[in-house]
């Protein structure tokens, strides 16, 4: 549900909602408790240069798999989006930028489900944290698309139970045994400078759907 804020005061928010809550629905939410809410700042900024030029690039690459001319892929994959989101009917000339991080993120996780093949590792793919998110998904490798293992960026420490350690203190990224051996040879830092990597940081809901640690 999107919103308008209307005043702050520090860590006061007025919101104007798109519709009114369903308050039943939030009672049932509570189970007795208090409401909890999500707030996520949106940026109405429209699509950046960036983010159009991987979508279309990911578009090419799914209709070349598909056999297809790339306006007719790109209305699947609207139609598929449409109905994964709620109703939310996608336009590159219409997007802000927050609703184009969505839709690469669509793109991605269709891109590695199905193991569409892109020719290369795009430099806009390595600047969107959904790509390093996905690639752990699906086990596949950030930097080569081969079948990958999750690599803790921060050292575990040797001894210790992986099982019973607090997974919230460490970063994560997807690599092919030959990419985590070579982490190893060169060291981390230049490893991750070197391919443009951001490992990621993982809530404990996220780690769950990921199947990460505990």
């Amino acid at each position: 549900m999107i919103g308008k804020i209307i005043s702050m005061n520090g860590r006061y928010l007025e919101i104007e909602l798109e519709e009114a809550f369903n308050q039943e629905y939030l009672k049932l939410l509570a189970n007795g408790d208090d409401n909890f809410v999500k707030v996520i700042e949106l940026d109405n900024r429209g699509i950046s240069p960036q983010q159009n030029a991987l979508s279309h690039a990911l578009i090419s690459d799914v209709a070349k798999w598909q056999g297809e001319e790339p306006y007719w892929s790109k209305q699947d994959l609207k139609h598929e989006y449409f109905k994964k989101n709620g109703g939310i009917w996608f336009e590159h000339s219409k997007a802000t930028k927050s609703e184009a991080k969505e839709w690469i993120s669509f793109l991605i996780d269709f891109v590695l489900k199905w193991s569409v093949p892109i020719p290369k590792i795009y430099r806009y793919l390595l600047q969107e944290t959904a790509w390093f998110y996905h690639c752990l998904k699906y086990r596949k490798c950030c930097i080569c698309l081969d079948q990958a293992d999750v690599a803790h960026v921060d050292v575990v420490g040797m001894g210790r139970n992986r099982k019973k350690i607090d997974h919230s203190d460490f970063r994560f990224m997807a690599l092919c045994r030959c990419h985590h051996s070579e982490e190893h040879t060169i060291g981390t830092d230049e490893f991750l400078n070197k391919y443009h990597i951001t490992p990621l940081k993982l809530n404990t809901e996220d780690r769950k759907k990921l199947r990460i640690g505990g």
